[in-house]
């Protein structure tokens, strides 16, 4: 599986994150980076698999995407919101009756995510189809053009 975050970059956001008495969080990492990668098979992958009629892609028996070709740097951001939102900020909060600081700022990385996410997704996924090690400009195309959806 490809990295697309480490506790360095969840500290740019949160930078006392490690201040309230959990020692790391590599399993809320690895569960973020599963997050972000499934929500990139649901939401992006089949629209990148309409219409693929040429004998090459016909013949490969590729039906999932391959995480490693993705680009990480492009994720990383997405990746840090989903963390904070679903996973670390959660064990910190205490769910009373009033919202505590990490309630409210798990509702506000959940926001973050879900628009950065789209973002992403409009700004065309750099995914490197023909594992070149580069992403041309034909492999990064935006997923819609504002077009309606169904």
């Amino acid at each position: 599986m490809a990295t697309l975050l480490t506790i360095a970059d969840i500290t740019k956001y949160e930078p006392d994150i490690l201040n309230h008495g959990i020692p790391d969080f590599d399993e809320e990492i690895t569960r973020a980076q599963e997050d972000v990668f499934r929500d990139l098979r649901v939401k992006w992958w089949p629209t990148q698999q309409v219409g693929l009629y040429d004998i090459k892609y016909l013949a490969s028996s590729q039906r999932e995407p391959d995480e490693d070709l993705y680009t990480a740097s492009q994720l990383t951001t997405a990746a840090v919101y989903n963390a904070l939102g679903f996973h670390i900020l959660p064990k910190l909060s205490k769910f009373d009756v009033e919202q505590d600081i990490f309630e409210r700022k798990m509702e506000y990385y959940r926001r973050e995510y879900e628009r950065e996410f789209d973002l992403v997704l409009r700004d065309g996924i750099k995914y490197d189809f023909d594992s070149s090690g580069t992403v041309s400009d034909a492999e990064q195309e935006p997923t819609h053009y504002l077009r309606l959806k169904r």
